[in-house]
């Protein structure tokens, strides 16, 4: 599979989830897990049947590892932001990564309330529609607005920050340079 089939099977999984989303009437969490929701559940099942249709093997944020010996992995998280999108804050995306034995390959985050789109292939760099994504280049932490996941500890003296709630959004808006920068202070973004 070339890098354009894999990436048009990426857009068909964040299709597939956006439908998926579209049918659900609870969007409150489950009993599964703590921070997991009906919807988490609902679009992983659509994107893991998706992804292993088309022969790709998954990593998924909620159901774990679906045949990793294949030749390409995806690593997935259905719904980051899966609280934003069950309150109804538009900042909630299908993030899906296509990993081969050199690394990742094709890479597609699609902000389910929105539409944008951001697209990343190895050698390729990545984009935002037909825009090529190009950090803010800033480099005093003084001016710089970062994300952030969690709750900082204590003020390290940055511009302003944000605390949006989904990270492969967040992470994006650096790359875009709409962020200066993007720290994880959540005690969950330092577990083993």
């Amino acid at each position: 599979m070339n890098d354009e089939d894999l990436l048009e099977v990426l857009s068909t999984t964040a299709g597939a989830v956006r439908s998926a989303l579209d049918g659900v009437d609870d969007w409150r969490p489950t009993t599964g897990r703590p921070g997991q929701y009906a919807i988490d559940v609902v679009a992983d099942e659509v994107a893991v049947d998706t992804l292993l249709a088309a022969g790709l093997g998954v990593l998924s944020e909620e159901s774990g590892a679906h045949h990793v010996d294949r030749d390409v992995v995806v690593v997935l998280d259905p719904v980051d932001g899966s609280t934003n999108a069950s309150r109804g804050v538009p900042w909630f995306a299908t993030s899906l990564c296509a990993v081969d034995r050199e690394g990742p390959r094709v890479a597609l985050v699609v902000n389910q309330a929105s539409g944008e789109r951001f697209e990343a292939m190895r050698g390729r760099g990545a984009r935002c529609g037909e825009r090529s994504l190009t950090p803010s280049g800033c480099d005093d932490l003084g001016r710089a607005l970062l994300g952030f996941s969690g709750r900082p500890s204590r003020r390290w003296g940055w511009g302003q920050f944000r605390a949006l709630g989904a990270a492969a959004l967040d992470l994006c808006c650096v790359a875009s340079g709409r962020f200066d920068g993007y720290v994880d202070s959540s005690p969950a973004g330092h577990s083993p």
